[in-house]
């Protein structure tokens, strides 16, 4: 996806606001000139989660600060991983595993700090346990099963730390239904906010189900011209692509891949493109939307 006026408006604003309570003012207008040059000075190749990785060099260098949110993964894969049997069990017993082990999966992407203002362990119990989950677009549903009876290869690019317990049900139910499909799991190669990496994956034992890759990036998605030779020629290769989240739409749509994208609206121009409420569920395909 093409870098556009409203996301550049957003990177701007984010970083207004971080720095807003620092007393500094002309070190604060410095700052920004900086940000501004690295939006200015972007290539046509530049996505948001790209220039997001730039900024975020910019802001640790510049205020010496330095976001560390390995304690908060750790706590959110563990809050999820508690919740895992049950989920399971609560999948397996349904009319349809395979939809239902995707709507959870699709509920854990709100586990998102860098897309939300406030994560609320409370908002995302209160989604998983509620009695009216919304379903997937019926007509993708279709073409994705139908899609993946004809294919002999699924990557599936994860999120967020916790979502990927979600995300690990998933697969689970993917490869029981589908036994002959080769399944790789593509997390992010270095930290970046909240997203998961192999760490998360083996902390939540996502590795002891599948083949688990990093895709040798450190940006909030899956930047082609970022990532590692070894992830392109899977993405390239692969007869089916399941991308969790925002960031990935963000660094994928208009590649032409045969993506199904899934993730929850949870910012304005999500919400705007898709006609949707925020925290809306989205299930749509890279050729079709």
């Amino acid at each position: 996806m093409h870098l556009n006026p409203f996301c550049m408006c957003c990177i701007i604003n984010k970083q207004e606001k971080k720095i807003r309570p620092f007393p500094d003012e002309n070190k604060k207008s410095d700052y920004m000139k900086k940000v501004l040059g690295v939006i200015a000075g972007c290539d046509e190749e530049a996505c948001t989660a790209s220039l997001a990785v730039q900024v975020q060099k910019i802001y640790e260098e510049y205020w010496n600060i330095h976001e560390d949110y390995t304690h908060i993964k750790h706590e959110f894969n563990q809050l999820m991983l508690g919740l895992e049997e049950s989920l399971r069990a609560s999948v397996r017993k349904s009319s349809d595993p395979l939809a239902t082990a995707l709507s959870y999966a699709r509920i854990g992407n709100y586990i998102d700090f860098a897309a939300l203002a406030k994560v609320d362990k409370k908002e995302i119990l209160s989604m998983i346990e509620s009695e009216n989950k919304e379903p997937l677009d019926p007509q993708e549903y279709k073409n994705f099963k139908e899609d993946l009876k004809k294919a002999s290869s699924l990557v599936y690019l994860t999120d967020n730390c916790g979502e990927i317990v979600l995300d690990k049900i998933a697969v689970e139910i993917l490869k029981e239904k589908y036994p002959l499909l080769s399944v790789t799991v593509i997390v992010r190669g270095y930290p970046v906010v909240n997203d998961a990496t192999m760490e998360d994956a083996q902390e939540t034992g996502l590795d002891k189900i599948a083949r688990v890759i990093g895709n040798g990036s450190n940006v909030g998605g899956t930047w082609l011209p970022g990532v590692s030779e070894e992830t392109r020629t899977l993405l390239d290769q692969a007869d089916v692509i399941l991308a969790k989240g925002q960031g990935n739409f963000e660094t994928l749509h208009e590649c032409g891949l045969n993506i199904y994208y899934l993730f929850l609206c949870k910012c304005e121009w999500f919400t705007t493109r898709f006609h949707a409420r925020p925290l809306q569920g989205m299930f749509i395909n890279e050729k079709r939307c």
